[in-house]
């Protein structure tokens, strides 16, 4: 029972290429100038919206920026007023907790680290506290006996 199969048979020195496409003639690109594609030419008086000079457009785009900086400052400036940075210890982690709060309804609106690394923290330590301890008992008993 014969198998087809699209790999060459063993011994024979075909690569798997087709033979090369002979194509007639190449493609003409050249196109009569009527039917050509080209800038359309640059108008001296410009246009309604390039009838300014380059330094105006440079000057307003200036102003524009200072603008909006300075609404951003007053922005930030705001914020930066109701808000309250606090550095606090965190005894039951024996961590800095660094804390930006909201003066006026008392919410912590940034914190680091977070809750939930204090909470693993605390309980980490409290837990070598207490291996300490019982390492401290067995060692007492064993002086004692």
């Amino acid at each position: 029972m014969d198998i087809p199969s699209t790999r060459p048979a063993v011994g024979t020195n075909s690569t798997g290429r087709p033979d090369p496409v002979q194509y007639r003639e190449a493609v003409r690109t050249e196109l009569p100038r009527a039917q050509r594609v080209t800038q359309p030419p640059s108008n001296s008086a410009g246009s309604a919206l390039d009838d300014r000079r380059p330094g105006d457009v440079a000057a307003r785009d200036e102003r524009i920026l200072a603008d909006r900086r300075a609404r951003m400052e007053r922005i930030a400036d705001t914020i930066r007023e109701s808000l309250q940075r606090r550095i606090e210890k965190d005894e039951a982690a024996g961590l800095l907790v660094y804390r930006t709060v909201d003066k006026e309804t008392g919410e912590v609106v940034r914190q680091y680290p977070d809750e939930m690394v204090l909470k693993l923290r605390a309980y980490a330590r409290e837990m070598a506290r207490k291996e300490e301890n019982e390492a401290a008992d067995t060692r007492r008993v064993e002086r004692v006996a």
